[in-house]
């Protein structure tokens, strides 16, 4: 449930919008009003607010807003009853003088409030420290008496699920335009923000059926990226989108996955097989996952481990790619398991591997014309100190 409440200093204008709406207002509820007018209404809370000089920002204002499936249902005695408890919960009064209207000209039904802080006997009974904040907490402590959802709770089950489409429709596309044309066809409207330096720097992410032109300008529909997963960025997923061109470039062209990893490895991709119990030579082995990862130190370092990707693992082909299935029995075919270069993070294989490149570098190094081996390297330092 959205809602807003702030303090101000009013005229005659406002109560006459909240009266009217395009022609749809119906006020619910009112309190120490004799007028009937809202002209009438706003000289007498101009006339008691004038009775606390000190006070300048007299009036509270502000609106709850429900989602449409539920506001909807609720009857307007009940929206107003909410209204009226959760702004006795910030220090409403029934000294204090009131209007509760509803609109219904916009989408979402939503009730407006004009609140005078200064009661009949001069008393100001509402403190304007956070009242906006208050008032949030307020509407939700009267939801959850009536045991409706809260804006809160609803935030999450939207947020999940904006998720779950994101999460599904990233493992079927390789761009950012086909990204939003997916989301699209499933209810959801994805902006990207830009910036001259990283290009794409955010999103945002809509549904179709929140959308409402008409309070744009009051409170913007959908929740950006970051506020949807703090386990996925949009760095994250330009790295996918990446990883993922590569690996389909490479399934055009390698015939195996001797010739798959070489490929990637080009790209600047290295490629890594994981097999189910381990990989056991000169038998058939299942390839439980593939796991792909950038070459380049320098971004692997900076790279921090999100919702696909593992840090100083890669990206899970498996978790990215709908079509793995596919690719694993492209890629095997029929060749003999024992004649591809494996990985297998579970496997002595994977220590075997790290062996031989570990030999290979202290090869290269012996192989120098300026290597001098270690021990010797300390003793020539030593005569020359004591020379």
């Amino acid at each position: 449930m959205n809602n807003s409440a702030t303090t101000r200093t009013i005229t005659k204008i406002a109560l006459e919008y909240n009266g009217n709406d395009k022609g749809t207002a119906e006020m619910v509820s009112s309190n120490c009003l004799l007028s009937s007018i809202p002209e009438g209404q706003y000289l007498e809370m101009k006339t008691v607010a004038e009775r606390n000089p000190k006070v300048k920002k007299w009036a509270l204002t502000g609106y709850i807003s429900q989602p449409d499936e539920i506001g909807r249902k609720l009857k307007d005695k009940e929206f107003a009853e909410i209204a009226r408890k959760a702004l006795g919960k910030v220090g409403v009064t029934a000294n204090n003088q009131f209007r509760l209207d509803i609109h219904n000209s916009t989408k979402q039904k939503h009730i407006h409030f004009i609140v005078n802080r200064i009661d009949i006997s001069g008393k100001c009974t509402i403190k304007s420290h956070d009242i906006g904040k208050r008032f949030g907490e307020a509407v939700r402590e009267v939801c959850k008496e009536k045991e409706l959802l809260t804006d809160v709770e609803i935030g999450i089950q939207k947020k999940a699920e904006m998720l779950k489409n994101l999460s599904e429709a990233l493992k079927t596309t390789d761009n950012f335009n086909d990204l939003i044309l997916i989301m699209k066809e499933r209810g959801f409207e994805v902006q990207l923000s830009t910036n001259v330096k990283d290009g794409i720097s955010g999103m945002r992410i809509v549904m179709e059926k929140d959308k409402n032109h008409q309070t744009e300008r009051i409170y913007k529909a959908g929740y950006k990226l970051s506020e949807i997963s703090n386990q996925l960025k949009i760095s994250e997923i330009k790295s996918l989108f990446e990883v993922k061109n590569a690996i389909r470039e490479a399934g055009k062209s390698a015939g195996n996955w001797k010739e798959f990893r070489e490929y990637l490895k080009k790209k600047g991709f290295s490629v890594r097989i994981q097999y189910d119990g381990g990989f056991k030579a000169n038998q058939k082995n299942e390839i439980r996952d593939v796991w792909i990862n950038k070459l380049d130190k320098t971004t692997l370092n900076q790279q921090k481990s999100g919702l696909f990707f593992q840090k100083n693992v890669g990206f899970s082909l498996s978790a990215i790619n709908s079509d793995f299935g596919d690719l694993v029995q492209l890629m095997t075919g029929n060749e003999e398991v024992k004649h591809i270069n494996n990985y297998d993070g579970h496997s002595k294989s994977d220590k075997t591997e790290s062996v031989i490149e570990i030999a290979g570098e202290l090869l290269k190094d012996l192989l120098k014309p300026n290597y001098v081996a270690p021990d010797d390297e300390k003793l020539r330092k030593r005569k020359r100190k004591s020379r």
